[in-house]
């Protein structure tokens, strides 16, 4: 059967994430804020929540219509049959999220409202009341309006699929994998190509580098946490199936290029840890190394340079330029045939460093990072 669904990304990279889901189960997908549309099977959502990279979470579209009132928002949830997807012994939870500042209502009053409608519905079909459980609902209820659009979606993935299972050692400033991987999408880079993260922090760059160069699915490391195990429609024996038909992709034969580094010798031995944890580790050399010297310790200049340099949010315009410039112009003269991907805060300070080191910019995108406004820039030499 197929489900409309949607699945939630990083704002400003809506089309990667479209581009990686029709990869995935050869569907089309559409971009929106925040959002990708798309139609899938039972087995396809499945798929997705184990290979996908760039996804949050997916979810089956329950009701998608406009709503001006409280009153609009109970009546479409009410409206809809849960029965195939909640089984009469199970608890739920509704979250909301209101991004339209002129509803006079709020994001918990929503959610109320959608619960309500729930057991209504539920009862007037089954003749039973669902339990409520805020803390640990077997279902989850995800319902979101923006423009006076109202979309309800039935959560399969549960806690958001850029929570990497590998994430033993936390650096304070790491990098959320989802977007990771999808500078990666971005950067061009093809698994016989020798990357370099030369301020790799946690090593998230070069860990998902390798699960990207080693087809190992990120979401296998935590299948059996997925929401969707817990879904009245979901079938356990095909959704083993299909974990296993993704486990035979991996290709632990390939020998990937992938150097990362950074000057914190305590960053490296948590990046050591978590590529350990991800099974990746013999497929990524880890090391101390100073960016500003990267032609001391580059045995090999790479073909591509992909990194998370510091935002410089408490060291001050003049350190952070300062910075820039010099880590910019190590890296040009060590590896100047080297496409160069970088996420930044300050675009305008970076690109001046990468145009002066001999760099130009060939791509830039703004995209929402928590709530700071980050930038993806691209540049390859002049």
């Amino acid at each position: 059967m197929k489900f409309e669904c949607f699945a939630t990304t990083v704002m400003g990279l809506e089309d990667v994430a479209a581009e990686e889901c029709e990869e995935i189960i050869g569907a089309e997908a559409k971009p929106d804020v925040g959002k990708i549309f798309f139609q899938a099977d039972e087995r396809q959502i499945i798929r997705l929540n184990l290979a996908s990279r760039t996804l949050h979470r997916i979810f089956i579209t329950l009701a998608r219509t406009r709503a001006e009132t409280l009153e609009d928002v109970y009546e479409a949830a009410r409206e809809v049959d849960y029965t195939m997807f909640i089984g009469a012994g199970q608890s739920f939870a509704v979250k909301g999220e209101r991004h339209s500042k002129d509803k006079p209502f709020t994001s918990m009053d929503m959610a109320a409202s959608v619960g309500r409608a729930v057991i209504e519905s539920f009862r007037e079909r089954a003749g039973v009341r669902l339990k409520v459980n805020l803390d640990q609902p077997d279902v989850q209820l995800y319902a979101l309006i923006r423009d006076s659009e109202l979309l309800l979606g039935l959560n399969t993935t549960g806690k958001s699929l850029h929570r990497r299972f590998y994430r033993v050692f936390h650096h304070r400033a790491a990098l959320q994998p989802s977007i990771a991987a999808s500078m990666i999408r971005l950067s061009g880079w093809r698994r016989e190509e020798l990357l370099l993260d030369p301020m790799c922090g946690s090593g998230t760059i070069p860990i998902e580098a390798a699960l990207i160069a080693l087809r190992i699915p990120p979401g296998i490391g935590r299948a059996s946490e997925l929401a969707l195990h817990k879904l009245k429609f979901i079938d356990e024996a095909e959704a083993r199936e299909v974990l296993e038909e993704v486990e035979s992709e991996v290709d632990l034969r390939f020998s990937p290029r992938i150097v990362g580094a950074d000057a914190s010798p305590k960053s490296i031995e948590g990046a050591l840890a978590n590529a350990e944890k991800a099974g990746v580790l013999r497929a990524i050399r880890l090391r101390v190394g100073d960016v500003f010297k990267l032609r001391e310790w580059m045995s090999e200049a790479p073909d591509h340079v992909i990194m998370n340099p510091p935002y410089g949010i408490r060291m001050g315009i003049r350190k952070i330029r300062e910075f820039y410039e010099r880590a910019c112009k190590s890296i040009h003269e060590a590896s100047p045939e080297a496409k160069l991907t970088a996420i930044v805060s300050k675009p305008t300070i970076f690109g001046r460093a990468l145009e002066a080191a001999g760099y130009q910019v060939t791509a830039k995108r703004q995209i929402m990072y928590g709530r700071l406004n980050a930038f993806i820039i691209m540049a390859t030499s002049r």
